[in-house]
């Protein structure tokens, strides 16, 4: 095999490493099409409807202010009943 013959060779390996390789660009390049598609489309909706879950729940929380506000009368009732509680005890005792 004379150096035309290799060198005619080693370009038709050439050429036919480079077809392989487009095709596995080709394979590639699709396989991020449908990603992107599966990004835009499913997780796009499940982020909404996550979004959507979270505004409701912001929505129905009771403010901070109110809670703290509930939390002190319920102590404040706490605090009351234990001294109705102590006062009923002694009257009982006095009969």
């Amino acid at each position: 095999m004379n150096n035309e013959e290799k060198i005619l060779q080693a370009l038709e390996e050439l050429k036919s490493d480079m077809a392989e390789a487009k095709e596995k660009l080709e394979e590639v390049d699709q396989r991020s099409i449908r990603t992107q598609v599966l990004l835009e489309t499913d997780y796009a909706d499940k982020l909404q409807l996550l979004l959507d879950g979270h505004k409701t729940i912001l929505e129905t929380l009771a403010p901070k202010s109110r809670v703290e506000a509930l939390e002190d009368d319920v102590s404040f009732m706490k605090t009351v009943i234990k001294a109705l509680s102590q006062e009923i005890a002694e009257l009982k005792k006095a009969q």
